[in-house]
């Protein structure tokens, strides 16, 4: 968890981007692009019969307003955007900007 890894088999290695708990607060935002992929993993296994406002239910679940106020109280810093993109395992770009089309467009799902 710290970045220094060995195998078991005498190979070491450094991970630039071992697990991080806080990271000055970047680790813990609750960015809004997060809280829309999670909505798209609902639809795509079923538990959600259709689309949301994928941006508005983010919006009420994931307060950004309520952590803006600790982080202030607690001299956190808070990112420049309450959206990101990540690389995810299959190698797709999630970036938050077509959500329906995101969780249609899986090949295995729950339909």
């Amino acid at each position: 968890m710290l970045g220094r890894y060995s195998d078991g088999l005498g190979k070491t290695w450094d991970d630039p981007d071992a697990m991080k708990f806080f990271n000055d607060g970047a680790a813990n935002f609750p960015y809004l692009s997060d809280g829309m992929w999670f909505l798209t993993q609902h639809k795509r296994w079923g538990l959600l019969k259709s689309h949301p406002d994928y941006l508005a239910t983010a919006r009420q679940v994931n307060r950004i307003d309520v952590y803006k106020q600790a982080a202030s109280a607690a001299g956190v810093s808070l990112p420049k955007s309450e959206m990101r993109s990540s690389k995810l395992v299959d190698g797709v770009v999630w970036d938050g900007k077509n959500p329906a089309a995101y969780a249609d467009g899986f090949k295995i799902n729950a339909v």
